[in-house]
């Protein structure tokens, strides 16, 4: 092909670039902000000594097995990698699909853009081999049969973050028909069943315990029919409460035209297997609880948003005219998450700066001198200063925890060098009673601004309080 030639091709597709090229911008907008971030979550794998807690509560035996390792990988590195495999991912999804490269790599970034992947990624290392094996699985997928296929990438996944496991059918939206679909439909569900199985029989090796949810996920086993029944409503809740917030991202009801919209296009093309495996994907984490009846957290519905977007906006699509005008719908799309996303970024950036640079400033003794460390708070005084502090930072906040319970002070405590803790909700926890005295007058302390106060302890600990004057 000569040089004019080149040229006439790659001006044709001058829109298809353009699009890429503004969700390159959207992308990096909010990848280069959530690069400044240095303090994660205080269950972080930066921050813990052990994962033997993790794998009887979670059964994530890769994390177990790799966890020295998952501790020396740098924030930055684990976050630039888990973008690139979602996107990577997506994007082979899709062109599978359309054949169309520009449509597929603003597909990836568009998912890689879901609000809820920041969320997830404040523990920017816990979920790494989880990405790493989204990005490799579309490899494995044509180097095995169906029956090998789906029971290994469940037990990996099992083993990292078993959401990504309901992404699995995707990679098989070509040529679907209706036997297919259901072949595909029952190996992926038994695959499911036997790598849980398999799973709780390694953790049992390695612990001497099965999977044992933890207590703070109120979990509710189905032991009678009116069990089966909460627990179907509580998913339910889920979906409509996810619905909702993804809603936000556009103008009410849009969401409902996009997707009908879809169905009917699918029907009327007779692709209509393509939507309907996609949504099934969608719900995966939901159905997956049903048996438990534990609430799906916003930041680990990641899974159902891509599953989500394939049956909005994937297709084979015939026309030029189609893929221009369904690029440009997912941009307008990626414009608002691109926002939504900026904005929490924003906000917990924020508050993790503001909570060290306020620490920082009253801590009484350098951490070689200083034993245990008691983080103390009134719980209905801390959410009100925090709210305080959202009201002035004007950062919209609609997937990731709060800071308000201590325990998600300590982080910062951390990174400043202190070792040992003691966190004390209401001066409720572990070894609380002995600092509750002079807890009580903390008032003789208080500061004239500052959101803490800090005194020493007899025996050479330290007492963080929240500064009276702060919530007044």
């Amino acid at each position: 092909m000569d040089l004019a030639v080149m040229r006439d091709s790659w001006g044709k597709r001058l829109p298809e670039i353009l699009i890429l090229g503004l969700m390159v911008v959207l992308l990096w907008s909010n990848l280069s902000l959530f690069l400044t971030v240095d303090i994660w979550r205080n269950d972080s794998m930066y921050y813990v000594s052990s994962y033997d807690d993790k794998l009887v509560e979670e059964g994530r035996w890769i994390n177990h097995l790799f966890f020295r390792f998952l501790q020396l990988v740098p924030s930055d590195v684990a976050i630039v990698i888990s973008y690139f495999c979602v996107i990577l991912f997506s994007a082979v999804v899709a062109f599978r699909v359309t054949k169309n490269i520009f449509f597929s790599a603003v597909f990836g970034i568009l998912c890689a853009l879901t609000p809820v992947l920041p969320v997830q990624l404040e523990w920017p290392e816990t979920l790494l081999f989880g990405f790493v094996g989204l990005a490799l699985s579309p490899v494995l997928q044509k180097s095995l049969p169906d029956l090998y296929f789906f029971p290994l990438v469940a037990i990996l996944f099992m083993g990292t973050f078993s959401a990504f496991y309901f992404l699995m059918p995707l990679l098989f939206l070509s040529g679907l028909n209706y036997s297919r679909f259901w072949r595909l439909m029952l190996i992926w569900i038994a695959a499911f069943i036997a790598a849980y199985i398999a799973t709780n029989f390694l953790v049992y090796i390695l612990t001497g315990h099965s999977i044992q949810l933890a207590n703070w996920r109120n979990p509710n086993y189905l032991h009678n029919f009116d069990d089966f029944l909460v627990n179907l409503e509580n998913i339910k809740r889920a979906i409509f409460i996810h619905l909702g917030k993804m809603e936000s991202f556009l103008k009410k009801g849009v969401l409902a035209i996009l997707l009908v919209s879809s169905i009917v296009v699918s029907i009327w093309k007779k692709q209509y297997w393509l939507p309907l495996l996609a949504i099934i994907c969608s719900l995966g984490i939901y159905v997956s609880t049903l048996p438990v009846g534990i609430y799906i957290q916003d930041r680990t519905t990641l899974s159902a948003f891509i599953a989500l977007f394939a049956a909005l906006f994937l297709a084979p699509y015939a026309s030029r005219t189609a893929v221009l005008v369904v690029m440009v719908i997912m941009f307008s799309l990626a414009v608002r998450m691109a926002k939504v996303g900026h904005e929490g970024i924003s906000w917990y950036s924020i508050n993790t700066n503001l909570l060290a640079q306020q620490i920082e400033s009253v801590v009484v003794a350098p951490p070689e001198e200083v034993g245990r460390v008691f983080v103390v708070a009134e719980m209905a005084e801390s959410r009100k200063m925090f709210d305080m502090i959202n009201n002035n930072i004007n950062k919209r906040n609609l997937y990731s925890e709060g800071f308000s319970h201590p325990q998600y002070w300590v982080p910062v405590l951390k990174e400043m060098g202190y070792k040992h803790f003691r966190v004390c909700p209401d001066l409720q926890g572990w070894d609380c009673d002995q600092i509750k005295s002079m807890y009580q007058e903390r008032a003789q302390y208080q500061r004239e601004q500052g959101l803490f106060i800090s005194r020493r302890l007899p025996d050479g600990g330290m007492l963080i309080m929240i500064n009276p004057l702060a919530v007044k």
